[in-house]
């Protein structure tokens, strides 16, 4: 499909006048398949096709399309546009929630957060779990500039959709934002359960444990730091570096007799030569840099290591 949007993209950038309707059609249709974000264009091409083309969308395409760049424009802050469209959505699905939270998103976009949380409130009196609402509430509220209330606002969602992963990764953010370390570890702990492949959440854990700090929370950072290059092959430079700065706080004593405890002894040696390595590979210019740091954290690597 992605090779398909290129080739439509490119028939619509060449065409003259007025594009044919079954090309817009395709490619917002590409679009929304593939969760692409292109406001500015969604926005263009959609307003032509609503202009000349309406007669060609069935009932419930033209909704679709409708709904597609209505967002798209209030993302592109074509606000003039956007009014014009979810006005005609509301006059042609009357009563239609999804119509109704449009509306409330364009409330939003010129700061009547006021009306927008009324109209949400409502919609949501008639569905207590629709999704999409309860997402509106947890984007108020940070427009607003309150992130305590967007963070119970997410909170209550995930009570409901606990299996959304970009819910999980956005109130973890919002913790981070507010400090509340704690909070986020737990929820990059619920996101490596969904998604137990994705490095850059053992990254991200592992960071936050570090910030938190403690003997326990380092030695458990430089295990998840280790996973992750693990995953990315040696890949990953913050892990890498990760390693390093865990083990440079962790001063137990192991017995050189455990095969476990030799691995923890060697594996900062293993690291910095991998860092190295890709230095001098991608970066050698930055070699005089970073060699002086390597040289400091091994230096201050626990002397029972």
């Amino acid at each position: 499909m992605e090779i398909e949007l290129e080739e439509v993209e490119r028939q619509l950038r060449g065409a003259k006048g007025v594009p044919s309707a079954d090309k817009l059609i395709r490619y917002l249709r590409l679009m929304r398949e593939l969760h692409i974000r292109d406001s500015p264009t969604v926005a263009r091409y959609g307003n032509i096709l609503l202009r000349h083309y309406k007669s060609h969308l069935s009932e419930e395409e033209l909704w679709a399309v409708s709904e597609q760049v209505a967002i798209a424009a209030l993302d592109s802050h074509a606000l003039p546009f956007a009014a014009s469209v979810i006005t005609a959505t509301n006059s042609r699905f009357p009563g239609s929630i999804r119509a109704q939270r449009l509306q409330g998103m364009y409330f939003e976009a010129v700061g009547e957060y006021g009306k927008a949380e009324a109209m949400y409130r409502d919609l949501l009196v008639q569905d207590p779990a629709n999704e999409m609402v309860l997402k509106r509430l947890v984007a108020l509220e940070r427009s607003r500039g309150n992130l305590t209330s967007a963070i119970e606002a997410l909170r209550k969602y995930l009570d409901t959709f606990a299996n959304d992963k970009d819910a999980w990764e956005e109130l973890a953010e919002m913790y981070l934002e507010v400090q509340n370390y704690r909070q986020a570890a737990f929820c990059y702990e619920e996101l490596l359960m969904h998604v137990p492949g994705n490095s850059s959440f053992y990254v991200r854990y592992a960071d936050i444990l570090y910030t938190i700090g403690g003997p326990t929370n380092y030695k458990t950072a430089r295990s998840y730091y280790a996973k992750a290059i693990e995953l990315t092959a040696g890949g990953s430079l913050r892990a890498l570096f990760g390693v390093l700065a865990c083990s440079a706080h962790i001063t137990d004593k192991v017995a050189l007799q455990d095969s476990r405890s030799r691995a923890q002894i060697e594996l900062p040696e293993v690291t910095t030569q991998a860092l190295l390595r890709i230095y001098k590979q991608h970066a050698p210019d930055k070699l005089p840099f970073v060699e002086p740091i390597l040289a400091k954290l091994q230096s201050g690597l626990g002397h029972g290591l």
